[in-house]
């Protein structure tokens, strides 16, 4: 676990003990990816440290910049933070962000961000802006009628043909709809991406963390009592995240269905808005079909900071091997219980 250590001026801190998420809970650019029950299942899941670059004032924390200080097999990195959509600095002004960035570039090597919607770090000329993504929010605070009306004509016919056709939404609460979900997941992005899933051990996690106050749910299509397709939906403050899908069967349309399904149960929760998460630009299928649902579109940028002649040849060699070993492990001979277990042991270092 974490360690303590109190809040005794600017500088880097324990997330954990310089009480910025009670302190910048209400900030502009807080989100599910810089909330402490996403810290904790970080933490748990893969044993990362989290940690953030503070300023206080009066007492308080006033603006921070969420990261972990990752050391492993493919080198040293400061990550803001590991296996997240977005973290936006929760600062609002270059100055504050100079004060905050500045005793990570000092330590020397690489650094990482995502932004949504703190443009911020953008003037900053010691980063670079090396990837865009597409991202993709619903409004939820509107009548289900006019949510209804706003979706895409494909999308209104897909979610009756899904209907017709007898595909039923089960929404699971519990642990073992979890796995469930996990074991569809782990397949789609064998067969489809040649990826591996993150581990097991990951979404038990985020059942046990965010399940007390009800802050989880599966979405299961079902045909036939048999589950063809999935969702697992998270709640932060006013938004629905939609974390995670997997789709064994698509002649039937359950994807459009359970979008739909989680629109509802948003609305129905008086929640403001649904996020539907990150899409890569060279996934432009994966962005249509967002845009059928979304009423806003964002860019997600990704910022990089390289110390001047930095180089690590074992870290790219350990990345091309992890590579060739995705591959061979995601292989259609490959067993899914095999290519689960490969996720549980390797996933971390994709971080």
């Amino acid at each position: 676990m974490l360690t303590k250590r109190p809040l005794s001026g600017a500088g880097l801190v324990d997330a954990w003990a310089s009480g910025l998420w009670h302190d910048l809970a209400g900030h502009p650019f807080a989100s599910l990816f810089s909330s402490p029950l996403w810290s904790e299942v970080l933490a748990r899941a893969y044993g990362f440290a989290i940690s953030a670059s503070v300023r206080p004032a009066f007492g308080q924390v006033e603006a921070a910049l969420l990261f972990s200080h990752v050391r492993d097999l493919r080198g040293e990195r400061i990550l803001c933070l590991p296996f997240s959509d977005y973290c936006d600095p929760l600062v609002e002004d270059a100055t504050c962000w100079g004060e905050l960035v500045e005793p990570l570039l000092h330590l020397g090597v690489p650094v990482r961000l995502r932004c949504l919607r703190s443009s911020v770090p953008s003037g900053d000329r010691r980063l670079t802006l090396h990837k865009r993504a597409k991202w993709h929010g619903v409004d939820l605070a509107r009548p289900e009628d006019v949510m209804w009306a706003r979706l895409s004509g494909q999308a209104r016919q897909n979610v009756r043909h899904a209907r017709r056709n007898g595909v039923v939404v089960r929404h699971g609460k519990r642990l073992e709809d979890v796995q469930l979900f996990h074991g569809m997941h782990t397949h789609l992005r064998k067969t489809k991406y040649r990826m591996l899933a993150q581990p097991l051990a990951f979404f038990e996690a985020l059942h046990e963390v965010f399940s007390p106050n009800d802050r989880i749910t599966v979405l299961i299509a079902e045909l036939g009592g048999m589950p063809i397709a999935g969702i697992l939906l998270l709640e932060w403050h006013d938004t629905l995240y939609y974390k995670f899908n997997a789709s064994l069967e698509q002649r039937f349309r359950p994807n459009d269905l359970m979008v739909w399904e989680a629109m509802l149960l948003g609305h129905r929760r008086g929640l403001t808005r649904l996020d539907f998460g990150v899409s890569d630009l060279d996934q432009p299928g994966l962005v249509r079909y967002k845009s059928k649902f979304a009423t806003e579109e964002r860019n997600v940028n990704f910022f990089q900071y390289l110390p001047d002649g930095y180089g690590d040849p074992r870290g790219d060699q350990a990345s091309q091997v992890l590579g060739r070993v995705t591959r061979l492990l995601t292989d259609a001979s490959v067993p899914d219980e095999i290519t689960r277990a490969a996720g549980g042991e390797l996933y971390r270092f994709f971080a």
